[in-house]
């Protein structure tokens, strides 16, 4: 089964500062620094028409996962994160990314629309969990979806201060 769920994040800066960002192998690098209490690295970085693609290998220690999760894992999950970031036309662009928790049945996917103006970003995601586990997946997916919820909160946090730093 897959839950499906949306998430909106506002970033207090124009598109294409935030797109500018997004598209820079140093805003990566910070935030998989600082994204999670346990660093990541940026393990590929490509520019690509006029957008990008970084592949991320992150780490979510236990105390930051939720409760149900947490019953069912003996120690830190690593995430292959894949995000693929199109070229800005008009204030938007289009985004996505596909993670892939190693050593479980989690995954999770999404689309992500970015749309601004001059003084601010919005990023709106459509995201699909996947956890297959025979009878817990579906009440565990949901959890995971809140979760997901607080990441991209977070992210949309760092991303407006390495902006307010950087550009």
């Amino acid at each position: 089964m897959t839950t499906r769920s949306e998430n909106v994040v506002t970033i207090h800066q124009p598109a294409e500062k935030v797109h500018a960002a997004l598209t820079n192998a140093d805003y990566w690098a910070h935030n998989v620094a600082h994204l999670s209490p346990e660093p990541g690295q940026v393990h590929e970085f490509t520019e690509q028409d006029g957008g990008a693609v970084a592949t991320l290998y992150e780490v979510l220690p236990m105390e930051i996962l939720p409760e149900a999760v947490r019953a069912m894992i003996s120690q830190s999950l690593k995430v292959k994160r894949v995000v693929t970031v199109g070229a800005l036309e008009d204030g938007a662009a289009d985004i996505s990314y596909t993670a892939d928790v190693k050593g479980t049945p989690v995954d999770f996917k999404g689309d992500i629309s970015l749309k601004g103006d001059d003084a601010t970003t919005t990023l709106s995601y459509e995201n699909e969990i996947s956890v297959n586990i025979p009878f817990m997946g579906p009440a565990i997916e949901p959890k995971v979806a809140d979760a997901l919820g607080e990441l991209f909160q977070n992210e949309g946090t760092l991303t407006e201060e390495w902006i307010e730093q950087n550009l």
